[in-house]
């Protein structure tokens, strides 16, 4: 069998969402697998991983006129399997390969300022990301959806059926506490919140409360794009050990985004014993965790209360809820969906 996994937005650096699952599902085919057919194709041509064959490429995943002349060059591989992990993959079927495609999230579709606040430039954009991704699901023999969320959205906008397989969060077990004093921030004695700065995070919301009421216990963002204020701290992008240690160490993590395709932080949060005030929005509520304290977008008031409540939370140990995103669980569902193929 000779396996082909897309990993050029696999970045060792700066480990966002989809490189993590990206590793993810590289560890599944090595596992499923043999080590000697299964082959990465990357920018980075200094990328190493397991002794697996690595594939240098120039094409990028968002660049049109990459998007008509990449099939082109992976046809010329001859996989049985090619996985893309995102939704940048191929103009037309790739004959004699069975493409897997996974989306994550419509955010672009269905934010309406994602790009920015320009609406003319906002709906080229949305434009453009249509054509490449409406042709890569469309084209894919399987389309894999990480949430019920996101699999009514593509239903919805594209009218492509897909199968729902949740994501996995695999942060690192070991802390790097230095974090914790290198801030003076005291256990126990902070809100927490990880991500970026744009627009359908709501965080301006969170950040409003946060100041409007500084008897609050502060609030603590890590990340990019973020500014200190009166009651709230700022220590920039982390590491994995760094970020493990701003979890367990805070009163709660706090999720107040406007839209969301699945909510990996969640699942960040929840493995390192932390509670969760999160907004109802439906990618959350697919998360059946009594942990979760939940607020409508926009109410402050609701808002205030579930930071006040969750501080009296006693955290509840829940195996069956983390069976549903064990590794070995997403393993087997992949297994049914491999097994369709042959």
């Amino acid at each position: 069998m000779r396996i082909g996994l897309d990993g050029r937005l696999l970045n060792k650096h700066h480990n966002t969402g989809i490189s993590r699952y990206t590793e993810f599902l590289l560890k599944y085919y090595i596992q499923k697998y043999r080590v000697d057919e299964i082959k990465v194709i990357t920018n980075d041509p200094l990328l190493k991983i397991n002794g697996c064959e690595i594939i240098y490429t120039k094409y990028k995943p968002y660049n049109l006129l990459h998007f008509f002349v990449y099939m082109k060059f992976i046809r010329s591989l001859d996989f049985d399997i090619f996985h893309v992990p995102f939704y940048s993959g191929f103009f037309s079927k790739l004959p004699n390969t069975h493409v897997i495609v996974t989306v994550h999230d419509l955010m672009y579709k269905l934010v309406k300022d994602f790009f920015g606040k320009n609406l003319f430039i906002n709906k080229l954009k949305v434009v453009y990301f249509d054509f490449i991704v409406s042709h890569t699901i469309k084209n894919a023999a399987n389309v894999i959806s990480v949430s019920e969320t996101t699999k009514f959205d593509l239903y919805n906008l594209f009218k492509v059926s897909s199968t729902h397989i949740p994501e996995n969060s695999e942060i690192l077990e070991d802390c790097d506490k230095s974090i914790i004093e290198k801030f003076a921030l005291c256990s126990k004695g902070y809100f927490f919140y990880c991500g970026n700065n744009r627009s359908h995070k709501n965080l301006q919301f969170i950040i409003n409360l946060f100041n409007t009421f500084p008897e609050l216990p502060p609030l603590v963002l890590a990340g990019n794009g973020h500014t200190d204020s009166p009651n709230v701290i700022v220590v920039g992008i982390v590491t994995e050990k760094e970020l493990r240690a701003l979890y367990q160490n805070s009163i709660a993590f706090v999720f107040p985004s406007k839209y969301e395709g699945f909510g990996l932080p969640i699942l960040e949060a929840l493995s390192a014993k932390t509670p969760i005030v999160a907004s109802r929005i439906p990618a959350f509520l697919e998360f059946k965790s009594k942990n979760i304290i939940y607020f409508d977008i926009d109410d402050s008031n609701q808002l205030l209360e579930a930071l006040q409540s969750i501080q009296q939370h006693q955290f509840i140990s829940e195996d069956e809820f983390f069976k549903e995103y064990s590794p070995q669980r997403i393993y087997d569902l992949l297994d049914s969906l491999i097994l369709s193929i042959h």
